[in-house]
């Protein structure tokens, strides 16, 4: 399931470190991957040089993100890790059970967040619009909708927008198709 020679080679390596430390460094990824964060890999340098550590991290990171995002069984788990030993095996399946649903909610945040924008929230306002420089008498609704866009880059942007009824009309029409097509694919998907 894993033929990645540099996974391979990292295996010979955790086998260096003691049970306590795996489990550690295990759930140090994990918390990593789920808040974005890094570790510091001075915390593990009695262990291993630094090009090991990165190997190891990123292998097991790698191990943690499939596992998830494939909903792999402890047998599957245990197969891929291939010629580890057992108690090393162990341990990070019951890391990848542990931490299951947050890194499932953090690759699937990662995944919708691909797009350049994401719609985070929205507030709407109705106005009546009495008059304009045309018509002294106008009387038409019009909703102000303002969307709180977030970029790919972490930044948020406002989108301000004013419809008027056959606007919000032709709006909530392709939102509902929108709707329609998502809960085809929901439950048409194969589940895991």
């Amino acid at each position: 399931m894993m033929a990645d020679l540099k996974w391979e080679s990292a295996l010979e390596d955790i086998s260096k470190a003691s049970i306590q430390d795996i489990e550690n460094l295990c759930h140090l990824i994990a918390n990593s991957i789920c808040h974005d964060g890094a570790i510091d890999p001075g915390q593990f340098s009695s262990i291993w040089s630094l090009e090991k550590w990165w190997q190891i991290q990123t292998g097991l990171s790698s191990v943690l993100k499939t596992a998830v995002g494939k909903n792999w069984s402890n047998d599957q788990i245990s197969k891929a890790l291939g010629s580890l030993d057992d108690p090393y095996k162990k341990i990070i399946c019951d890391v990848v059970s542990i931490h299951k649903e947050a890194l499932r909610n953090k690759l699937i945040q990662d995944t919708t967040a691909v797009s350049h924008s994401v719609l985070a929230d929205f507030d709407w306002k109705l106005k009546l619009t009495l008059a304009s420089d045309k018509l002294a008498s106008l009387q038409e609704p019009l909703l102000q909708l303002s969307m709180d866009v977030r970029q790919s880059n972490g930044k948020r942007k406002i989108v301000t927008v004013e419809l008027d009824q056959s606007e919000l009309s032709k709006l909530i029409s392709s939102l509902e198709s929108c709707s329609k097509s998502v809960q085809q694919l929901t439950t048409t998907a194969p589940q895991p």
